[in-house]
C-alpha cells in the first residue's frame, strides 16, 4: 500500500501566504498529522502533490528519511517521467484538508476493495483505489485536473461512511470514534481541536473524570503553543512532585496533600497533549516509571511525617505494607498487559467497572487531604492500605482467571496434562 497526499491549495482559513497543508491544529500541521498517521499505519512510501508554495513543504520534510518515510514530490501542472513506477500498488489518496487519525487510516487500509470515504453523507476527499484505477490517474496527477478525475472515480467506486466506524484503542482502553474532520473554515478548526482534546481522555477511574474538565481546558489552550511539549511537562511535574515530597517531610501535610492533587492534574497533561497532537512516542511511556517513583516517594514521606509527629512506629508499618501492596498491583497490571496484549482494567465489563474505583494515586491523595484536614492523618494510612489491599486481591484473582482461561482456549492446559502423564 502506498499513499498520495493532495497538498496543492493555499491557506484559505487564515489567509496566510502559506500552503493549506501547513495550517496547524493543536500545534501540528495538517500534513504532518497525516504523514504521522500513515507512518503509524505502516505506509512508508508517500507521494505529495505540491501546489501553492510547495517548496515550503518540501524544505520541511525533505526525503522523509528523518521521519521513517520515503517521500516523493511532484508539482501539479508539470509532467513527471517516473510517476508510473509509483502507481504499481494499491493507493490511498488523502486530501490535506482533513484532520484524520491513525486509527481510521489503519482500519481503511485493512479493508478490502476500493471506495470513496464520506462523513455523514458528505465526501471528504479520501479514496482507496486498486492498482488498475490508480494507473488511470497517471495523466492527471501531474496536471491541474487531478481533483476532477477523482470526482469521476468517486462516482464509480462504492461509498464508505466513516462516521459510523468504531475502533478499539489499546492506548485509550476503550472503543472510540476515529477522528475525521474536513477542514473548511475556522469553525471546523475549532471543532477538530476540541474533538482531539476531548477524545484524549485515557483514565477510567472516577477521579480521572473529576479532573477531566480542568485537564481538557488547560490542554486546549496550550496545544497551540509549540514550545510546550509533553516531555517538558513531564520534567516540570517531576520537579514539582519532589518539592511536594519535601513539604510532607517538613510536616505540612495538609498543604502538601492539596498540592499533590494539583500535581496529579498537571501530570495528566503530558499524555493528553501528546494524544491530541498525535505525537505519542515510546520514550513517553517511561513517564509512568517516573510517576511511580514520585508517587511512592510521597507515600514514604507522608509515613515519615506521621512517624516524626507521633513518635510511633505504626505509621511506618502501615506505610511499608501499603507500599508492598501498591507495588504488587502495579507489577500485576504490567505483567498482565505484557502477556495478554491488553490492559487488565479494560479486559471485561467487570474489570472496567472495578477500574473506576480501584486504588491508585488520586484516591490515596484524596485520603491524605481529607484526614489531614480533619486532623486525623493516621486514618489516611489505614484507608490507603485497605484500598490498595482490596485492589491487589481483585487484580491478582482476575489476572489469574483471565490468563488461565486464555491458556485453556489455546490448548496449553490440555497439552500440559498430556506431557505431564508418565510414559
Amino acid at each position: 500500500m502506498k499513499a498520495i497526499i493532495l497538498a496543492t491549495e493555499k491557506d484559505f482559513i487564515y489567509g496566510e501566504n502559506i500552503p493549506l497543508a501547513l495550517v496547524k491544529v493543536c500545534g501540528i500541521s495538517l500534513i504532518a498529522r497525516i504523514l504521522n498517521s500513515l507512518r503509524a499505519s505502516g505506509v512508508k512510501e508517500i507521494l505529495i502533490i505540491l501546489g501553492f508554495e510547495g517548496e515550503k513543504i518540501r524544505s520541511i520534510f525533505k526525503s522523509g528519511e528523518d521521519i521513517g518515510l520515503k517521500l516523493f514530490y511532484i508539482e501539479a501542472g508539470k509532467d513527471q517521467e517516473n510517476l508510473k513506477d509509483f502507481l504499481n500498488d494499491d493507493i490511498l489518496i488523502i486530501s490535506v484538508d482533513n484532520v484524520v487519525d491513525g486509527e481510521l487510516i489503519e482500519k481503511i487500509i485493512k479493508m478490502k476493495g476500493e471506495f470513496s470515504c464520506y462523513y455523514n453523507d458528505k465526501p471528504i476527499g479520501i479514496y482507496k483505489l486498486n492498482r488498475e484505477n490508480a494507473v488511470l490517474l497517471y495523466e492527471y496527477l501531474a496536471s491541474s485536473h487531478v481533483k476532477e478525475k477523482l470526482e469521476k472515480i468517486r462516482l464509480q467506486v462504492p461509498r464508505l461512511d466513516v462516521s459510523e466506524m468504531r475502533v478499539e484503542s489499546i492506548e485509550l482502553k476503550r472503543v472510540i470514534h476515529p477522528v475525521c474532520i474536513k477542514i473548511e473554515d475556522k469553525q471546523s478548526i475549532e471543532i477538530a481541536k476540541r474533538k482531539l482534546v476531548f477524545r484524549a481522555q485515557k483514565g477510567l477511574h472516577f477521579t480521572s473524570y473529576i479532573n477531566k474538565p480542568i485537564e481538557d481546558y488547560i490542554t486546549y489552550y496550550i496545544s497551540d503553543v509549540s514550545w510546550i511539549t509533553p516531555n517538558r511537562i513531564t520534567v516540570f511535574v517531576n520537579i514539582a512532585a519532589f518539592l511536594v515530597a519535601s513539604l510532607f517531610l517538613l510536616m505540612h501535610t495538609s498543604i502538601a496533600a492539596i498540592l499533590a492533587y494539583v500535581v496529579g492534574i498537571l501530570d495528566g497533561l503530558d499524555g493528553k497533549l501528546a494524544r491530541a497532537r498525535g505525537t505519542l512516542t515510546r520514550l513517553g511511556h517511561i513517564e509512568h516509571t517516573f510517576d511511580m517513583l514520585y508517587e511512592q516517594t510521597w507515600y514514604i514521606c507522608f509515613s515519615l511525617s506521621l512517624y516524626f509527629s507521633e513518635s510511633s512506629h505504626l505509621p511506618l508499618v502501615l506505610g511499608l505494607c501499603m507500599l508492598l501492596t501498591d507495588s504488587f498491583v502495579r507489577h500485576c497490571y504490567m505483567q498482565f498487559k505484557e502477556a495478554m496484549g491488553k490492559a487488565l482494567t479494560a479486559y471485561t465489563d467487570f474489570d472496567r467497572l472495578f477500574a473506576r474505583v480501584d486504588g491508585r494515586r488520586n484516591i490515596y491523595v484524596l485520603y491524605m487531604i481529607l484526614f489531614s484536614l480533619l486532623s486525623m492523618p493516621l486514618y489516611a494510612m489505614y484507608a490507603m492500605l485497605m484500598h490498595s489491599s482490596v485492589t491487589a486481591v481483585v487484580y491478582a484473582v482476575r489476572a489469574v482467571q483471565h490468563m488461565s482461561t486464555a491458556d485453556e482456549a489455546e490448548g496449553l492446559k490440555g497439552f500440559l496434562k498430556l506431557v505431564g502423564k508418565p510414559g
